[in-house]
């Protein structure tokens, strides 16, 4: 039974928001028209946050056809608002296309994919235990898996379009898919004391010529997508931020969703575009590659990775934010944060998602700043290594000689290296937030030695007191005040 046209994301509330520390659900057009009421999207997964922003961003781009330069952000900035009357006129141009259910065109979904051997909805999200998923955040099971509401179905939605990663399909004569457009990038979110100041962090000039969202193409329909038939440049700034990765169709319950057809969705072809929350880096063949999280390490020890010093690229999010600030600071009191967003993936499996977060200094991208933070992470993986040998040299002297891996998984057991970053983790926004300051470097070499410190003494209470334990300890205590003795000697020139 085919269903009605119900639950429009323009009025309906979904959209997680904070407001006078309250969480409250918005629809698409609250969000926008009343941004400045609001401090920011709260949600608990990562992921939901960058797709909520991506769509919001979508919407903004094509009703407001811009912004054409930095100057219309200034202008909305310094006015505390959006043009309302064109986001209205555009969201009521569009109206039938953003409803949930929808018989001929349901928002981001296929309206004839067929009902046989349905899923659930817990596919959708990597949190959620499904199939082949590693149980992350949640103990469900599909046999318990309870009803999402309209709302949790259609941010779920968002999601899966945004992050799905490529792996096995065999549905509908298409044997596997491929990624989404942001499944392995981390991606840069700007922002700022309420969602207003966050949107026109992200809204990167743009030029609506050769573009449309997915709400503006003409609906897909099952024959487009069986057998991988449709495939479209993987360009055009709203066209990727509504991307429909895979066919799905929700089975409605009267009250929520727990199955849903799904299948095949578009099929991306490589085109010159860049996305502008993802960052760029170069490898040692002189390619330039997305950077992405990584599963052992924060994010902000790969930073310097995407700066001009190192052949990087930076997000274009980034970029205009910094410009931004440095058109605002003057007259006007500018907090602006970075959120580092994503997931961590091996291949078709997610192992983690992630949500960084860092002060963002006004000055990031000047030459100074880039020097800064350079000395600093290479400071910072000189002393790391340098424990690293340390915890090796310490755990031959407790077990003597065994084979690499059982000296190595020994040594990975002290605390040394693993609370040195662990410190370091909550050390590192603090020295980000002066980074363009004289004394920053000699700021952070007190954090390295102090994290260095706390790591050794835990190890020297971790081993105890045994003959040989006290005997490891006293041959490493040298190589240790080596080590503390060298700290950024190689970089202060």
């Amino acid at each position: 039974m085919r269903s009605l046209a119900k639950f429009n994301l323009i009025d309906e509330p979904w959209i997680p928001v904070l407001k006078g520390g309250r969480v409250v659900e918005v629809g698409i057009g609250e969000a926008l028209l009343r941004a400045h009421e609001f401090t920011r999207i709260e949600t608990p997964s990562p992921l939901e946050e960058a797709a909520l922003h991506r769509l919001l961003l979508a919407v903004l781009h094509r009703a407001l056809r811009g912004p054409r330069r930095l100057e219309d952000v200034l202008d909305w900035w310094r006015e505390g608002g959006f043009p309302q009357d064109p986001i209205r006129d555009y969201l009521n141009r569009f109206r039938d296309r953003f409803f949930l259910f929808h018989p001929e065109a349901p928002f981001l979904q296929v309206a004839d994919l067929p009902e046989e051997n349905p899923l659930p909805w817990s596919k959708l999200l990597p949190e959620l235990a499904s199939g082949n998923n590693p149980t992350l955040f949640d103990h469900t099971t599909e046999e318990n898996l309870p009803k999402a509401t309209y709302a949790q179905a259609a941010r779920a939605l968002l999601v899966h379009q945004a992050f799905a990663p490529g792996g096995l399909l065999r549905r509908y004569g298409v044997g596997s898919a491929k990624d989404a457009p942001v499944a392995r990038p981390a991606l840069f979110l700007p922002t700022g004391r309420n969602l207003l100041e966050t949107l026109l962090l992200n809204l990167v000039p743009y030029g609506p010529e050769g573009d449309a969202p997915i709400w503006e193409e003409p609906p897909l329909r099952f024959a487009d997508l069986e057998g991988g038939k449709t495939a479209w440049p993987l360009s055009g700034r709203t066209r990727v931020y509504t991307w429909p990765a895979r066919g799905v169709r929700f089975l409605d319950e009267g009250n929520g969703v727990r199955f849903m057809g799904y299948g095949p969705g578009v099929e991306p072809l490589e085109a010159p575009h860049r996305d502008p929350m993802v960052a760029q880096r170069l490898d040692a063949k002189g390619n330039l590659l997305v950077l992405r999280l990584s599963e052992e390490r924060s994010f902000w020890r790969d930073f310097s990775a995407m700066l001009p010093r190192q052949g990087g690229k930076v997000a274009a999010t980034l970029e205009h934010a910094e410009n931004l600030q440095g058109e605002l600071e003057e007259s006007e009191e500018v907090r602006v944060n970075l959120r580092v967003l994503g997931q961590v993936s091996d291949q078709a499996k997610i192992l983690d998602v992630r949500r960084e977060v860092y002060p963002l200094p006004s000055g990031l991208l000047t030459p100074r700043a880039e020097e800064n933070l350079e000395k600093a992470l290479k400071m910072a993986e000189v002393l790391g290594q340098g424990l690293g040998r340390l915890a090796l040299r310490v755990a031959q002297a407790v077990v003597g000689k065994r084979d690499h891996k059982e000296l190595a998984d020994f040594a990975r057991s002290l605390p040394l290296e693993r609370l040195y970053w662990h410190v370091l983790d909550g050390a590192f926004p603090g020295f980000f937030a002066r980074v363009e300051e004289e004394a920053s470097l000699d700021l952070w070499r007190e954090a390295l030695r102090g994290a260095a410190l706390e790591a050794w003494k835990a190890t020297r209470r971790f081993l105890g007191t045994g003959a040989r334990h006290l005997k490891a300890l006293a041959q490493g205590e040298q190589e240790f005040g080596r080590l503390l003795g060298e700290l950024g000697e190689e970089v202060r020139t």
